[in-house]
């Protein structure tokens, strides 16, 4: 059961941080980078959320609490990377109008 457990947690943990570090290290680039950034973001998330699947298909039979704690935890932590995601692209929107405003009073 700790194995299952643990397994779960590096899905959470690796699946997440690991898949959106691109994300993060285009972010430093500037604004010309926002929609790689969230594209990349995206992906992260869905190979996130395959992984959850998956692991949650395995947890069914156990009854391990520890692991459906650590599954819920991880669709948390889904849960916030897709409302930081729709944050910026929120904010991406808003960058675009403003530039395209000051780009009309050239």
């Amino acid at each position: 059961m700790k194995h299952t457990w643990k397994m779960v947690m590096a899905v959470a943990i690796l699946g997440v941080g690991l898949s959106l570090q691109p994300a993060l290290s285009l972010a430093e680039k500037g604004e010309d980078h926002s929609q790689e950034v969230i594209k990349h973001a995206k992906e992260g998330v869905a190979h996130t959320k395959e992984a959850i699947k998956h692991i949650e298909e395995s947890v069914k039979g156990t009854g391990d609490a520890h692991a459906k704690e650590a599954l819920r935890h991880a669709n948390e932590a889904i849960a916030h990377a897709e409302q930081s995601i729709a944050h910026a692209e929120m904010a991406a929107k808003k960058t675009m109008c403003c530039m395209e405003g000051k780009q009309e009073h050239k």
